[in-house]
């Protein structure tokens, strides 16, 4: 197997020719642990290019997840692009097209990449697991903080990515699967901050629960129910899609200065 390396810009494109085999699998993953700890300056993000790639087995999709792994715990964005219908099948088969993100082309991965390096739009993907939200909290305050925002105003981003992502952990994930999260975080010229959450369980639009009555007493009070309307009385916008088999929610507000 031969493995080269190239610079687009803060994106490291990793080119991954012949078969992804029991007998590479170690080395290819050494290859790919070195470029992400590398002495130089750390990449945005790492691409597997696979337009080589003929063949992956168990083993080279054990080194992959590693290599996932590795570049979650260094903040780097980590994904695959031109998969050959052969190897995209055994993604799709061993689920792994739900753990790493897989784009068409070289085009669209470093088109979304380099969306990803920017300090005004920032994107984490996660499995939906309550272990996991302590690092969604962390990559929401960094954006905040590197994007110079009034720490005081986070707090509705914070209170809505957890019941956001907490709903799909306990009520999106049906028995025997983990559905995958994805968060994006945008800040507009005009001071306007938006958040996307989307995962691909199951068809739920959390926009059509009943509001909970506020005015009722303590013994006719339904118990559940407040995270959705706190999120809808905090934001200045929120809406629900179905997009290619993914559930979508954006959520915006305008952050003062």
């Amino acid at each position: 197997m031969k493995v080269r390396e190239e610079t687009v810009g803060e994106i490291t494109l990793v080119h991954a020719e012949g078969r992804l085999d029991f007998g590479a699998a170690a080395g290819f993953q050494r290859e790919i642990e070195a470029t992400l700890a590398g002495s130089g300056p750390k990449p945005a993000a790492v691409i597997i290019e696979c337009t080589g790639l003929d063949y992956v087995s168990s083993a080279g999709l054990r080194a992959l997840l590693q290599a996932a792994r590795s570049a979650q715990r260094a903040r780097i964005s980590f994904a695959l692009c031109a998969l050959k219908p052969s190897v995209r099948e055994v993604f799709e088969l061993s689920g792994f097209n739900r753990l790493i993100a897989v784009h068409p082309d070289r085009a669209a991965a470093l088109a979304h990449a380099s969306r990803g390096s920017s300090p005004h739009s920032k994107h984490v993907a996660v499995s939906a697991d309550a272990a996991q939200l302590p690092a969604l909290t962390r990559f929401l305050q960094e954006f905040w903080a590197a994007a110079g925002l009034p720490a005081a105003q986070s707090h509705a981003f914070e209170l809505a990515l957890e019941e956001v992502f907490m709903n799909v952990v306990m009520h999106g994930s049906p028995a025997g699967t983990v559905p995958r999260v994805e968060v994006s975080l945008g800040l507009s010229d005009g001071g306007g901050v938006t958040m996307t959450v989307e995962d691909d369980g199951p068809e739920f639009d959390p926009l059509s629960l009943p509001a909970p009555d506020v005015t009722s007493g303590v013994h006719e009070r339904r118990i559940g129910g407040y995270g959705v309307f706190l999120l809808r009385q905090m934001m200045d916008a929120v809406s629900y899609q179905r997009v290619g088999g993914r559930n979508r929610l954006s959520m915006g507000k305008r952050v003062a200065p």
